[in-house]
């Protein structure tokens, strides 16, 4: 993915390069070395660690990406202690805010250069003691500061909440998500609880709003693929978030901007062409059991979960009819499996189920329409659907407003009316329109027990988090049951019950 407004980006890190530099340089004097060398990137690090009196390696570690947060919080912490800021809220401060409290401590008189902090019996005999709180306290810092950095910048971790993407990825799935490769976005809310929370801690925000930043991204070294698995924020999040802040999603991207999508009969179709499958892609089937469901069924074949069909009560009373105990519900595999299945002495029979029971009101457009049904698409044959790319321009019609209008007014806040016969923006008439962003089209590969694009349409660029690189821990879920025999839900969530570790899938890729 490219990067996006990284003239602002620009802007914004040369005006704090040269304020944390600023106050270097004074800092510098103060120790008695050329205030000059503060402003000369990567060279100005070896002149820090003589500051700090730091042993030389430690440069090795300051130009390693990734390794270099955990060194750059060291010398920072070296340096504010070495002219004398021993208190906990210094340390918050100047190493969090950094491009701030340097230039404030700096042009502070009373501060002097007391020595380097890095040597340890010069911390021996100048860091005034500390509680066991404040220890605590040191160490809850070191890890917002190395693991937020890391997980803001670099890397960060996902858990598969939901069968949406079985059997590629299942519930109790670990991921480890790269933000870099393909182009790090820019924290929006960069003022939070890193680590910790993701937008709320024991019931409270876990962020604050008071500094909410524009959309920018550095460019990436990959770009987004169809079939690729990317982690999201979800668009159709109605909570008042900001975008960053919104639920964490995984699904495959089968679609990228510039695409003209489309699905027959469940089969994706990107430009015409039909888009290969990768991995196992599930399809729905109704299994008639002779027996209640049990967990060891599920397990023994990969099954996280099962639903109760829509008419299972009729098939029910019709089998009783010939004195014949049934129990039939929908599960959720790929073909060799349901294969298998069918093979099981406890199954009475198993059918495909490809019939599509979610009514065309729920589906994209149809979802956000505020007039009649704009399309009878379904689950199972959905589109076409055109997904715009950055610099679109399109021409606005009546036809094809119900499909933009999502991302022209929610996602890029245009703020274009339509009046039923023409379009305007600020009272000026418009008959077109330039996307600023690109849209993505998200499914998952579990097609027929997925909320996906099919329901709430595009995903912005700028909702897209990263690229899953492996999975780095997996444990073994399956839905728990009731007495009845139905799948546990609490307000609508499914619960799982542990059932061991997959070891089969610890540090394997993601496909």
């Amino acid at each position: 993915m490219g990067s996006y407004q990284l003239g602002l980006f620009m802007a914004l890190w040369v005006a704090a390069f040269l304020l944390t530099r600023i106050g270097l340089s004074v800092l510098f004097k103060k120790a008695g070395y050329n205030p000059i060398l503060a402003f000369i990137p990567i060279l100005s690090w070896w002149w820090w660690l003589k500051v700090v009196n730091r042993p030389k390696w430690y440069m090795i570690g300051m130009v390693i990406p990734c390794i270099n947060i955990l060194f750059s919080f060291n010398i920072t912490l070296d340096l504010l202690r070495s002219f004398g800021q021993f208190r906990w809220w210094q340390h918050f401060v100047g190493t969090v805010f950094t491009f701030i409290y340097l230039p404030y401590m700096a042009f502070d008189k009373n501060v002097k250069y007391l020595g380097g902090a890095g040597d340890a019996e010069w911390r021996k005999k100048n860091i005034p003691p500390h509680r066991g709180s404040r220890e605590w306290a040191d160490a809850l810092l070191f890890a917002m500061y190395v693991a937020g950095g890391m997980r803001s910048l670099y890397f960060d971790l996902y858990q598969i909440p939901t069968p949406s993407m079985e059997s590629n990825l299942m519930v109790g799935d670990f991921l480890v998500v790269s933000r870099a490769k393909i182009g790090m976005r820019i924290p929006m809310t960069p003022i939070a609880i890193p680590v910790l929370a993701h937008k709320e801690l024991m019931g409270m925000q876990a962020f604050s709003d008071i500094l909410e930043l524009p959309y920018m991204r550095l460019g990436g070294w990959y770009t987004i693929k169809n079939n690729d698995v990317i982690v999201f924020n979800w668009p159709a999040d109605e909570e008042q978030f900001p975008v960053d802040k919104k639920e964490n999603y995984v699904k495959r991207c089968v679609g990228v901007p510039g695409d003209s999508l489309k699905v027959v009969n469940g089969q994706v179709y990107i430009n015409n062409k039909k888009l290969p499958v990768v991995g196992h892609t599930q399809k729905r089937y109704l299994c008639i059991l002779k027996e209640t469901v049990t967990q060891d069924f599920l397990l023994e074949y990969s099954l996280g979960d099962y639903n109760i069909p829509v008419d299972a009560v009729k098939m029910i009373e019709e089998a009783a009819k010939t004195k014949t105990t049934i129990n039939p519900i929908w599960i959720y595999t790929w073909p060799e499996n349901a294969d298998k299945i069918k093979g099981d002495p406890r199954v009475k029979s198993l059918f495909e189920a490809t019939q599509d029971h979610v009514s065309t009101s729920m589906t994209f457009p149809n979802c956000i329409s505020e007039s009649q049904e704009v399309t009878n698409w379904d689950i199972n044959d959905y589109g076409p659907i055109y997904l715009p790319k950055r610099g679109d321009k399109i021409t606005l019609t009546k036809g094809n407003w119900e499909y933009y209008k999502l991302a022209v007014n929610k996602y890029e806040k245009a703020g274009i009316e339509f009046n039923g016969t023409g379009f305007s923006k600020n009272g000026e008439p418009i008959t077109s329109y330039t996307f600023k962003l690109g849209y993505y089209w998200m499914m998952g590969d579990n097609r027929y027990n997925s909320l996906d694009s099919r329901f709430w349409g595009y995903v912005p660029e700028d909702h897209v988090v990263g690229k899953p690189l492996f999975t780095f821990l997996s444990i073994r879920k399956v839905i728990g049951i009731d007495e009845l025999g139905q799948p546990k839900n609490a307000h609508g969530n499914p619960e799982y019950d542990t059932k061991g570790i997959r070891w089969e899938k610890i540090l394997k890729t993601i496909e």
